[in-house]
């Protein structure tokens, strides 16, 4: 009888522990405006986002008349570009716009199109490269057949679509 004794005791000493731990009740609610975010602290300082991510429809005309072999019409489209681009796309977008021959455009445009191929594409384009160019180089273009902006109407199909 003593051993049950014992054995219920221990038992009900150490049920209670078995059980769950209540939940803390919940954090009163903050009242907060729709429009309004919480500032970030100067360790959590977020720097401001470009202005746009998507890339511009002026990269894809300048690679366009490349292709075609069009160098006046590759230098206002870069030169648009630059106009409406801010830091490293604008100064490379400028410098491509302000050569004086096509194969000086096509040399700037590479360095470009390392930018411009990581950048978000719009709908319907795809990244383009070319093995044979200055050893290998990428461009952005509608996702059709090749247009190689950097060997023209010599090889305009050379390359394939990476992504």
């Amino acid at each position: 009888m003593k051993r049950i004794s014992c054995v219920l005791l221990i038992l009900l000493v150490t049920l209670p522990s078995c059980a769950p731990a209540p939940e803390p009740p919940p954090a009163p609610l903050k009242e907060t405006t729709p429009d309004a975010a919480p500032p970030p602290s100067a360790a959590e300082a977020v720097p401001d986002p470009p202005a746009s991510t998507t890339l511009s429809m002026h990269y894809m005309d300048a690679a366009a008349a490349l292709a075609a072999d069009d160098l006046e019409k590759a230098k206002a489209s870069l030169a648009a570009l630059a106009k409406e681009s801010t830091g490293e796309l604008q100064k490379l977008a400028q410098a491509a716009a302000d050569t004086g021959d096509i194969a000086a455009t096509r040399e700037r445009f590479k360095a470009l199109s390392v930018v411009a191929t990581s950048m978000d594409l719009p709908e319907g384009y795809a990244v383009a490269m070319c093995p044979m160019y200055k050893g290998g180089s990428k461009w952005v273009q509608k996702r059709e057949t090749l247009h190689n902006p950097y060997f023209g109407k010599t090889m305009p199909t050379c390359g394939s679509f990476v992504n």
